[in-house]
């Protein structure tokens, strides 16, 4: 009983840092954690106990969510939305529910959040997410949409303070973070930039492939933006996104 009793919160917990998930925003991210944990914080100690009972415990409670939410994207209808479902889930995990279990206090959290992601991309193998921290997150934000920007302008020998990379994350804060739909498009990006990152610098001819990346699409989006055209910027960087999780995320 008390297992189920357990399992039952954790799935409690995972549905409402959904709704967290949905509003993520860097303005708020802090406030909504320290909401979270002070909300959570006898369950975050339960959850605890468990994990530091023994390892067969780590494992059984680190399945709880993968778990759940492989049953119910199995009750999906269709593959296509499946993706979109998940593409939520994926947001909860890495945004929220992740990182609130990172802040509980013992020598073995590392090792249970890892086992959670370990056992949520063995679930979900074609929507694999990576372990996430609040730090992490906190840190992001200073990157989040120009995450590719930056390593295309340091392959160029650009400085992190170079005038491209200042303009877009100005466009980024100020625009992109201003909507919903921007709000949207940055939560999408957040996960996947990073791994196509890591997959272009495995490349050999790596400084090329960013150097196409940026006569392609980042030197028009910075001609855009100084024209005033920030909405075809961002048509314009989504392209630029989608054709790089087609070729380094799923070829």
């Amino acid at each position: 009983m008390e297992q189920e009793n357990l399992q039952s919160e954790m799935i409690a917990l995972f549905g409402e840092t959904a709704g967290y998930a949905k509003k993520f925003h860097k303005k708020t991210y802090e406030s909504d954690m320290d909401t979270l944990m002070n909300k959570y914080s006898a369950l975050l100690g339960r959850i605890r106990e468990a994990f530091e009972e023994s390892d067969e415990k780590l494992d059984e409670v680190a399945a709880y969510i993968p778990d759940h939410v492989a049953k119910l994207l199995d009750g999906e209808p269709s593959k296509r939305k499946r993706g979109i479902v998940c593409l939520d889930y994926n947001m909860n995990m890495v945004s929220f529910f992740v990182p609130l279990l990172g802040e509980i206090t013992s020598l073995k959290t590392k090792e249970f959040t890892a086992r959670m992601i370990e056992l949520w991309n063995q679930k979900m193998p074609d929507n694999k997410i990576g372990l996430s921290t609040r730090e992490q997150i906190q840190g992001g934000f200073k990157k989040g949409l120009c995450y590719i920007t930056t390593a295309v302008c340091k392959s160029l020998d650009k400085p992190d303070d170079c005038y491209e990379l200042t303009l877009l994350r100005d466009y980024r804060d100020q625009y992109m973070m201003n909507s919903k739909d921007g709000m949207n498009t940055v939560k999408e990006y957040y996960n996947i930039a990073p791994t196509i990152v890591k997959r272009i610098d495995r490349q050999k001819d790596s400084a090329k492939i960013y150097e196409g990346i940026w006569e392609e699409y980042l030197s028009p989006c910075v001609s855009l933006i100084e024209a005033g055209k920030r909405e075809e910027c961002k048509v314009l960087y989504s392209d630029m996104v989608h054709e790089l999780e087609k070729k380094y995320l799923y070829s």
